[in-house]
């Protein structure tokens, strides 16, 4: 596990871009696992690293990667960040209560889980602009040196958005896309598809 700077009570100091995470990530864990696994925006800081350091990791899976588009920016995605730390600090128990209902198959525990992670949330990373944090979702996965899989929703809450979207379907072999109901959070909404999924092409990297 990596609490990416800004994250988990770690400062986002100097890390002013994607690039600068994924060498924060190197900085962390020198030796890179057989499969690196990202949500959100860690699939996007997992791409990066990848690209820039080929030998690092043998495949990299995505979970939900967030696109930018005309419609959605860096800054939109950050806007969302803000508002539900802001939410949380503000009222943790609705916080709680009102995840609970937006996710009915997640566990309590789940939620605090994630309150505590807005909790811990450095409010700087709110506030980077979309020149700080931006990608090219597709042309990313396009210059990967290793294989890369993508587990995606089709729920209302996915960050992955057209045309990113077809783009990485029309990219990525049909066996290398899992498709699951349910929100951004696929690892909560359906832990065990989850796992099956990781387990399957981790197990083709051997």
């Amino acid at each position: 596990m990596v609490d990416l700077a800004g994250h988990g009570g770690r400062s986002i100091g100097a890390v002013r871009s994607v690039a600068a995470l994924a060498e924060d990530v190197v900085t962390q864990h020198p030796d890179g696992p057989t499969l690196i696994v990202g949500h959100s925006l860690g699939a996007i800081v997992a791409l990066e690293l990848v690209v820039a350091m080929p030998t690092y990791a043998r495949g990299l899976l995505l979970e939900d990667p967030p696109a930018l588009s005309a419609r959605r920016d860096a800054g939109d995605i950050a806007g969302d960040i803000a508002h539900e730390v802001i939410q949380a600090r503000a009222d943790p128990h609705s916080a709680i209560e009102a995840m609970l209902a937006g996710h009915p198959s997640w566990t309590r525990r789940d939620a605090r889980s994630m309150l505590e992670g807005r909790l811990m949330t450095d409010p700087q990373l709110t506030q980077l602009s979309p020149n700080d944090l931006t990608w090219n979702l597709p042309a990313l996965v396009a210059a990967s040196p290793v294989p890369v899989a993508l587990m995606a929703t089709n729920g209302r809450e996915s960050a992955l958005l057209d045309p990113d979207r077809s783009e990485l379907m029309r990219l990525l072999p049909p066996e290398r896309v899992t498709e699951i109901p349910g929100s951004h959070h696929v690892h909560l909404d359906e832990p065990a598809s989850w796992v099956d999924a990781v387990d399957t092409f981790g197990s083709s990297l051997l």
